[in-house]
């Protein structure tokens, strides 16, 4: 039922829902206006500590220092940009004098209340300092976060537990290395690398093994890019194998040892195009001149690929010997045969003209 209202009364709800209006624009503007003012504050408070605390940390590196002035906690933010830019610097990694600051200004608990207190970016940055610190008492609170539902957490709490002790760490990192897709190739390559072989190679040797076939390809690569010495009798073991033809496609791309060569050969002949192209690459790259028969009959297979890899595969066997290589093209019956070998030709002799 409508509210009868008279011109009088409508002027006031009107008046008075404007100077409503008004108030809250205000009040919001006023909010606005001190929230910048924090920010702006936070920001410049940032960048001093971090001034500061990188001049003393620098000095640090080069005289460790008797004494070294309280970390506030408003200087926490500031302090880890410093900590962390100058450990990754030339000279930074181990320092002593740095070690001396951290102990004299009791960093290790910081950055712990940092994990449950900071914000997102500030947790990731508590645990690389924590992983330059290489505290040994942070490592059961790193072991929390390396099963954390963030690919960054986790990555960042398993590179840090590895710089603090990698043997200790290798067998709660390689298992999440094996079940987390959305951890980044390049993280993983850079940890493992950082961790050396002597620390990986029988816990991700063993990873390989045990993992299905989807899995394995991926840590084939890691191992070998880690150890070519651990990844070989990995290799050999697939190789001798039935495994998915990724697998095994994968294995050939990153083979070092010619003893394998034998486990190659039959697969110049395998179902699957791209399996005959990385095994013609494999034997171009490790073999010998006496596996040029075996390549030849590939210079005619349907596939470009296959092909292209077979006649660089021969071009690399002969070591650069045109004339023979010459004498091959004009003995192939099959004319993509010769062609893929006289593009193979033009781009040797291009390459030698640059």
């Amino acid at each position: 039922m409508a509210i009868p209202m008279n011109a009088d009364g409508q002027v006031a709800v009107a008046f008075w829902v404007g100077i409503c209006v008004t108030a809250m624009s205000l009040a919001l503007l006023a909010v606005v206006l001190v929230l910048r003012q924090l920010a702006q504050r936070r920001e410049r408070n940032h960048l001093r500590a971090t001034a500061f605390w990188k001049q003393l940390l620098g000095e640090a590196m080069r005289a460790p220092p008797a004494q070294a002035p309280a970390l506030p906690w408003r200087d926490m933010t500031g302090f880890m940009d410093a900590w962390n830019e100058l450990h990754d610097a030339p000279g930074g990694a181990d320092n002593a004098g740095m070690r001396a600051v951290a102990e004299r200004i009791g960093l290790a608990p910081k950055l712990e209340r940092m994990l449950d207190r900071g914000s997102f970016h500030d947790r990731v940055m508590a645990i690389i300092a924590i992983g330059h610190l290489r505290s040994a008492s942070s490592f059961d609170r790193l072991t929390e976060l390396v099963g954390d539902a963030s690919p960054i957490i986790s990555i960042s709490a398993a590179r840090a537990m590895m710089r603090i002790d990698a043997a200790r760490a290798v067998q709660k990192v390689v298992p999440q290395i094996e079940a987390r897709h959305d951890w980044v190739d390049g993280g993983i390559a850079q940890m493992l690398h950082e961790a050396g072989p002597d620390a990986i190679r029988a816990e991700l040797g063993a990873a390989v093994l045990r993992a299905n076939d989807d899995v394995a390809p991926r840590l084939v690569r890691f191992l070998a890019g880690i150890s070519r010495e651990a990844a070989t009798p990995v290799i050999g073991r697939i190789l001798a194998e039935p495994h998915d033809e990724h697998l095994v496609s994968t294995c050939l791309q990153v083979m070092s040892e010619l003893a394998d060569l034998d486990k190659v050969r039959p697969l110049l002949t395998h179902p699957r195009w791209h399996v005959r192209m990385h095994a013609a690459a494999a034997i171009g790259r490790l073999g010998g001149a006496d596996d040029a028969a075996a390549l030849e009959p590939l210079l005619a297979d349907p596939q470009w690929w296959v092909r292209y890899r077979t006649a660089q595969a021969l071009e690399h066997l002969f070591r650069g010997d045109a004339a023979r290589l010459e004498r091959l093209r004009d003995a192939q019956e099959d004319r993509y045969a010769r062609d893929i070998v006289t593009q193979v030709m033009a781009e040797r002799a291009l390459g030698e003209t640059r």
